[in-house]
């Protein structure tokens, strides 16, 4: 697995964009490089100009993983969908109203979304996790935890 952050409020080179939100491709190389968007920041146009300039083509995006409804890591879907809609969307089952896209899962329950890929679920009718094995162990994707702070 290879995570390359996409999105966020600093920035590991300096030709990117820094902005409050947050996005990350996940990439799970012992799968045939099966490409996941988990979230996709707040600004389309920051997300888009960001994947430019790592080589990432957004139409290579196989899935897109959507961990919680507030804006800044949903604020980009739009703007991706414009450039690629024949994606599956993983959202939780607390967001509605997801448009412009070929298929929308959403989740309640554990999910296993691929071999050695799964969503937790529904974490307090608030977000979605992902688990990625590998072969060092579990790798889990939470970029806001507000579960764990709400309770």
């Amino acid at each position: 697995m290879r995570i390359t952050v996409l999105y966020d409020n600093t920035v590991y080179r300096q030709d990117l964009t820094a902005d409050w939100g947050f996005s990350c491709l996940v990439e799970i190389l012992p799968q045939g490089g099966r490409k996941i968007l988990f979230d996709t920041g707040a600004k389309g146009s920051i997300l888009l100009s960001n994947m430019d300039k790592l080589n990432i083509d957004p139409r290579s995006i196989d899935e897109v993983f959507i961990s919680h409804a507030h804006f800044d890591h949903v604020g980009g879907l739009s703007a991706f969908l414009n450039v690629k809609s024949d994606v599956t969307i993983y959202v939780p089952r607390s967001i509605r109203g997801v448009h412009g896209v070929n298929r929308v899962v959403s989740v309640s329950e554990p999910l296993k979304i691929h071999e050695d890929v799964f969503s937790t679920g529904e974490l307090d009718s608030i977000e979605q996790s992902m688990a990625v094995k590998t072969d060092k162990g579990a790798a889990l994707l939470n970029p806001s935890n507000h579960p764990a702070v709400a309770g």
